[in-house]
């Protein structure tokens, strides 16, 4: 008798909420209380009949919010259940997203919104502590066409950075260049900035603990550069080891970086392939990894790219220099 009434209330629950979905008439109350005093035999199976009673309330639940949702959409047509449950939905999530907005003011003292147009130092989805204003950052110049004149500016040679008589560590300085290899892995960039084909000289970032988001976005943007771009860096110079570099004593620890110029993607090919002897390339083709040969149709059809390799710059200068000889 107890699990039949039971499957009974819960029946009659389902054609509730049934009915109510379906705009037809349901009925006026529920049935009456499983347990009663009089039977107290019947008290032993309470813990059976909780879960049941949950699923009721949770039924009924979404039956009261089903009764306040829009019964016809925009053109007078009846919504259907699918609908009608997307709409539950979204207005559940709402809920809950006004509620932990809620909490989060509650947590951080009320205060007013940033002015529109104010810098917004990031606070975290969880409303956690605001960010200062980091001391490093990234910019793109976008189209320069010469509208703004910079008469003081002067970048330091790439060629003079360590040696004797030049800037050295702990001297501030601001490069500019083409990106010959840009490495990002976690928390870290390394960008090698190229002068005059021939001088490198590397550049670093990692992240801050100090400053989380803004890192993060910093990395990103680093980390995104594309090879042979012309960028300004700016920095201070830090004692180093760097035995890829030309410049090998120092590297640059930085704080700007402003992008000038953005290379495609994808150029016709790569410095590094062009820079490589025939007989290197020679060598390779017996092994599993054979390196790629740039003919000579390829260069000259893209010699802006091929008058890049260290080498083809160097015949050009020494060219340059035997001329300048014999004029003076």
């Amino acid at each position: 008798f107890f699990f039949l009434r039971c499957w009974q209330q819960m029946w009659m629950a389902l054609c509730c909420v049934l009915g109510r979905v379906t705009r037809l008439a349901p009925p006026t109350r529920l049935a009456a209380p499983v347990l009663s005093a009089s039977r107290p035999a019947l008290h032993g199976h309470a813990a059976a009949a909780r879960a049941p009673l949950r699923l009721i309330r949770s039924m009924a639940d979404d039956a009261a919010a089903l009764e306040e949702l829009p019964t016809v959409d925009e053109n007078g047509q009846p919504l259907s259940k699918n609908a009608l449950k997307k709409l539950l939905k979204a207005r559940q999530i709402a809920e809950k997203k006004a509620k932990k907005a809620a909490e989060a003011a509650g947590r951080g003292g009320g205060g007013s919104a940033p002015a529109s147009g104010s810098v917004e130092s990031g606070s975290g989805s969880d409303g956690g502590p605001e960010e200062a204003v980091a001391p490093w950052g990234f910019s793109d110049l976008g189209v320069v066409m010469s509208a703004e004149r910079r008469p003081d500016f002067a970048p330091a040679a790439v060629a003079q950075l360590g040696v004797p008589g030049g800037p050295g560590p702990g001297d501030e300085v601001v490069v500019r260049g083409r990106l010959a290899t840009v490495r990002g892995k976690g928390s870290s960039a390394f960008l090698v900035v190229r002068a005059g084909s021939l001088h490198t000289v590397q550049a670093v970032f990692f992240r801050d603990a100090s400053y989380p988001r803004q890192s993060k976005e910093m990395l990103s943007a680093l980390q995104s550069l594309t090879e042979e771009s012309v960028v300004e860096v700016e920095g201070r110079l830090q004692p180093a080891e760097v035995l890829s570099c030309s410049q090998d004593g120092v590297e640059i620890a930085i704080s700007k970086v402003r992008l000038v110029s953005a290379a495609a993607p994808k150029l016709p090919f790569e410095i590094e392939d062009a820079a490589r002897s025939e007989a290197e390339v020679d060598a390779s083709e017996h092994t599993d990894r054979p390196l790629p040969r740039i003919g000579q149709e390829l260069r000259l059809n893209n010699r802006w790219v091929d008058l890049r390799v260290p080498a083809n710059s160097a015949i050009l200068r020494v060219k340059a220099s035997v001329c300048a000889s014999e004029h003076t």
